[in-house]
């Protein structure tokens, strides 16, 4: 309409016309990806500190970068996509009467190696289950020999309870006494899964991986992980 409204000659012009002339001038209708963005108000300055931790990391031949994060797993089928007829409606079965069993995975993941180490946790993630992990966790790093390993994590309660804080400072000062490996822990900016590798991971093993399998048990649900 406005450009049959500023040339005399054009009579009209059909929407394939536009797309033609937009096209010669290197514009496509094309859908906008969305952006997630974080809400935390110091985003910038603790994605730096983020980042020198990680530098620091990296380039310490006595010392580690480590992610570590949580995901549970259900014996239910996970919501999939399926290239499926138009008259045709793919349907997982779901039957009410069945007990739904749920169990989490721990998993930390060596930034160098992109070696996992994972425990499973039976029901909700809490300080007591992340304070036995880490116990675990700072073993299996002192066996390697390392002097200090930085932790990357998000901020769940159960990392960020009074419990679990006082028992790295705890057992930080042990470490220093006894020569263990240090633990330095780096809480990431609220809401920015994109700063966390494990968030992709366990992503791609729910909806690629499970998808619309059904297992019996609990083992095989954690076996298939």
């Amino acid at each position: 309409e406005a450009l049959v409204e500023r040339v005399e000659s054009l009579s009209t012009l059909s929407p394939e016309g536009v797309r033609r002339l937009l096209q010669r001038c290197g514009i496509e209708w094309r859908r906008a990806k969305e952006w997630l963005t974080s809400p935390d108000p110091r985003y910038a300055v603790r994605k730096a500190h983020r980042d020198r931790l990680l530098a620091w990391a990296r380039a310490a031949p006595d010392g580690a970068a480590v992610w570590l994060d949580q995901s549970w797993f259900v014996r239910w089928p996970y919501r999939y996509w399926s290239w499926a007829a138009a008259d045709d409606l793919p349907r997982v079965a779901q039957r009410w009467s069945e007990p739904v069993d749920r169990v989490a995975l721990y998993a930390t993941l060596d930034d160098r190696t992109q070696e996992p180490f994972l425990r499973w946790a039976a029901g909700q993630p809490n300080s007591e289950v992340t304070i036995s992990f880490l116990e675990a966790l700072m073993a299996h790093w002192q066996a390697h020999g390392k002097r200090f390993i930085v932790l990357f994590w998000d901020r769940a309660p159960w990392h960020t309870s009074q419990r679990t804080q006082a028992w790295i400072r705890a057992y930080n000062r042990r470490a220093k006494a006894e020569g263990l490996t240090r633990l330095i822990v780096c809480t990431l900016p609220i809401r920015s899964p994109w700063l966390m590798p494990l968030e992709s991971i366990f992503g791609h093993i729910k909806h690629q991986v499970l998808g619309n399998r059904q297992f019996e048990h609990v083992t095989a649900l954690q076996q298939a992980v």
